[in-house]
């Protein structure tokens, strides 16, 4: 091996422990997702989403085409006609038209661009939007969820089923849905593999449905009623013959957001209702979440999003192998929730060797 030769493998293995390193940091802020796959031609940004590319050429920045990606998704004829109704308006045309009421109000920077933190409704739209590309870049998009997301009273559960699909994803499991046909309510949300272990777990998402939970509509109150009893009674009917974890979301309105009252009410509600009836074998894990974006008005940052609390059984009747990875894998995904990515080349390494 000539000089040469020694310079170029030291280039080499200079360029892998480079590539190893920014994967890593990859890997630690956005989860184990696939990268974006792009490229810009003739001034168009080309984008490929699972097996779908799309363009563009007002896409300078990732959230410009998350912005635009909803659309897509749900479709302009449904778009169009939503955005003719006055009353009873759809939360994502909420959200959008107070979103880009508050762009309005930014200023741009030389370059053209906005740099501000967001608001509840900017927040709600941008988080959607990347729940909806992680699932369908990363596996596929149920059509069933997509036409419950168009229905107004169906939004809030069909939203919080996209939000833990996606956790699951960026911890790097592997799901499979279950038959989305299937009207008999027995099977979970989706099944999840364990990377680590090959063990397949089930998974079921509920969440509690208020109105106006993103913004101050009602005076101050001192307490609210969590109302998760019904939710896990309707999550432990299902039969998943699996290890099982339950999400549930509390969706808090904003009075009461950030009140460590809640973590004692919650304690409260669980240990009253289940007192003489104790659900300890009937499932793994129980994480009540908070996820939804909420402002004091539409002008305000959005609030930080609070930590899940969860509820771990003493003796669950099929156990999770490694469940203390299971268990950290999981709270590391939800606390990269809101992470995206700004430029298209973030997540691209260069591999030239020079």
């Amino acid at each position: 091996m000539n000089i040469d030769d020694v310079q170029l493998m030291e280039k080499i293995q200079k360029k892998i422990k480079e590539m190893n390193e920014h994967e890593r940091k990859i890997n630690k802020r956005y989860g184990y997702l696939k990268k974006i796959i792009q490229c810009n031609v003739d001034g168009n940004q080309f984008i490929a989403v699972g097996n779908r590319l799309m363009w563009d050429k007002n896409w300078v920045t990732f959230p410009d085409f998350l912005m635009d990606y909803i659309k897509l998704v749900l479709e302009k004829d449904w778009w169009e006609k939503n955005y003719k109704i006055q009353t009873n308006k759809h939360p994502i045309i909420i959200w959008h038209e107070k979103m880009l009421e508050f762009q309005k109000k930014q200023e741009k920077k030389i370059d053209g661009l906005y740099e501000t933190e967001v608001n509840a409704a900017m927040l709600s739209y941008i988080l959607l939007a990347h729940d909806l590309y992680t699932i369908a870049h990363n596996f596929e998009l149920q059509k069933q969820v997509i036409k419950r997301l168009r229905i107004n009273d169906q939004f809030q559960g069909a939203r919080y089923e996209l939000f833990v699909a996606s956790t699951f994803m960026r911890a790097g499991f592997k799901i499979e849905y279950t038959d989305e046909t299937d009207r008999s309510g027995k099977h979970p949300e989706f099944i999840a593999e364990i990377p680590e272990t090959g063990q397949f777990i089930a998974v079921e998402a509920k969440c509690r449905h208020r109105i106006n939970s993103n913004f101050k509509r009602n005076p101050i109150s001192s307490s609210i009623k969590l109302g998760i009893t019904n939710l896990i009674n309707r999550a432990l009917k299902k039969d998943p013959q699996k290890a099982f974890i339950i999400f549930i979301d509390l969706n808090l309105p904003y009075p009461v957001k950030n009140q460590h009252s809640n973590y004692k009410q919650l304690v409260s509600e669980y240990k009253k209702s289940y007192k003489k009836n104790p659900i300890d074998e009937k499932f793994n894990m129980i994480f009540f979440s908070d996820h939804n974006p909420c402002s004091l008005n539409d002008n305000s940052i959005a609030l930080a999003f609070n930590v899940p609390i969860i509820a771990i059984s003493k003796k669950p009747t099929i156990d999770i192998f490694r469940s203390d990875l299971v268990l950290s894998k999981l709270k590391k995904s939800i606390s990269q929730f809101g992470n995206i990515p700004n430029s298209f080349s973030e997540m691209v390494f260069d591999r030239t060797i020079y």
